[in-house]
């Protein structure tokens, strides 16, 4: 009897946790405005609270990671609470969603805008943030709004866009490509204004592009750095490799201290390590590359760091300081723990550019135990066969070296 009281008791507990699960998963998604766009304003002024809208679609990874992961946060959820009124649109379904999308140019998903409650448009940000990352954002908008401090777009959802432009985000059935957008862009008297600036957002014509980098502190004031990163781009790509060929170490320090407003915190960390990359591929100054690295802290983890190194390692085989600098990193490495399949192959180079062949032996037979069936390692059999017996002739030359790298997880944070 007793028994079956308890088990009853377990089961009415169990019961009442999923209830509560329910109520929970049902208040999160009744966090959001429900209604019109304008109906969403004018809910924001009578609260006198900011508007956060999260622009989305069905199938968007990240935006479901953001809703599944994120939003329902309590950190989150007090900041939205205390300061905003949620307004999520889908941009593939509702009319309302796909102006948004046109109006502030939406390059990725999600993407967030936040308004003050006259739908002053105060940031602009795209992608998935982690709490840690979208806790912040939401409380520098407060900050902003404090302060006035508002971007330059305009509050009409309906202004008269180029055609072009406009069939990216509100699909009419007539094709018009992106072409004509460079017409529209010779003619306007003002670049700078609003519809100037998004249609010349979603283009690559190279002079527009450079206009856009050489007036980029305006930019960022008028529509902030995030409709801005494709074009600083390509053109940081261009100059990196140009200064590169140039060996102009100063100007790429000083490009990158230019362009950096333009990157959020998370952004940042993933497009510098290419300018600066491409930088030492024009170059092939590796000891501008090294310390490049670690002022900027570019490779924190050592495989980050290592599939970096690949390549300097072969292309400075000659180098006998640089490689015996190395050398010293991989075996410290290796007193730390047992190094992975990519690091043995770059240790053997090492020992075997520096005419170390019974330390290469040693390494290449550690090597030849891999499962070269892993279609990720990028080398077979018999290219490590080849490898080893060049080794044993003492031939630093008789094998085809490969670029080796580890396969690094991937995090949405």
């Amino acid at each position: 009897m007793y028994l079956d009281k308890l088990i009853m008791k377990k089961i009415l507990s169990l019961l009442l946790m999923l209830f509560m699960g329910i109520v929970s998963i049902y208040a999160q998604e009744d966090q959001s405005f429900k209604g019109s766009f304008e109906d969403c304003k004018a809910q924001a002024k009578k609260e006198n609270k900011l508007i956060l809208i999260d622009m989305y679609f069905v199938g968007c990874m990240p935006c479901a990671e953001m809703d599944k992961r994120v939003l329902p946060d309590p950190s989150v959820q007090q900041e939205i609470q205390q300061n905003y009124i949620l307004y999520k649109t889908d941009v593939m379904k509702e009319l309302d969603g796909k102006k948004l999308a046109r109006k502030y140019g939406a390059s990725g998903f999600p993407t967030y805008v936040i308004l003050n409650k006259d739908g002053k448009a105060i940031l602009t940000e795209s992608g998935f943030f982690g709490v840690n990352r979208f806790v912040p954002l939401l409380q520098k908008a407060v900050q902003m709004e404090a302060v006035k401090n508002y971007l330059a777009f305009d509050t009409n959802l309906d202004s008269e866009y180029p055609a072009a432009y406009s069939e990216r985000f509100i699909k009419t059935g007539v094709n018009h490509p992106f072409s004509e957008l460079e017409e529209y862009l010779d003619q306007q008297k003002d670049l700078f204004s609003e519809q100037a600036f998004l249609a010349n957002s979603v283009t690559n014509f190279p002079k527009y592009n450079l206009w856009a980098y050489n007036n980029l502190s305006k930019l960022i004031q008028l529509y902030g750095g995030n409709l801005l990163m494709n074009k600083i781009n390509n053109v940081a790509k261009a100059k990196s490799k140009q200064y590169g060929a140039a060996q102009q170490l100063d100007s790429l320090e000083a490009l990158v201290s230019y362009i950096r407003p333009v990157y959020n915190d998370k952004l940042w960390p993933v497009f510098l390590p290419h300018f600066v990359a491409d930088y030492y591929n024009s170059s092939k100054d590796a000891k501008a590359y090294l310390a490049l690295i670690d002022k900027y802290t570019l490779y924190p983890k050592w495989e980050e760091r290592s599939n970096a190194l690949g390549q300097v390692i072969i292309d400075q085989k000659s180098n006998k300081p640089l490689l015996k600098a190395l050398l010293a990193e991989y075996e410290a490495q290796s007193k730390k723990e047992p190094l992975d399949f990519t690091d043995q192959y770059k240790l053997t180079l090492l020992y075997t550019y520096l005419g170390d062949f019974k330390s290469a032996d040693k390494t290449v037979e550690q090597f030849l135990t891999a499962d070269f069936t892993n279609p990720y390692y990028k080398i077979n059999k018999e290219e490590a066969l080849a490898m080893q017996a060049a080794i044993k002739r003492k031939d630093a030359n008789g094998f085809e070296a490969k670029d080796l790298k580890r396969t690094l997880g991937f995090s949405m944070d």
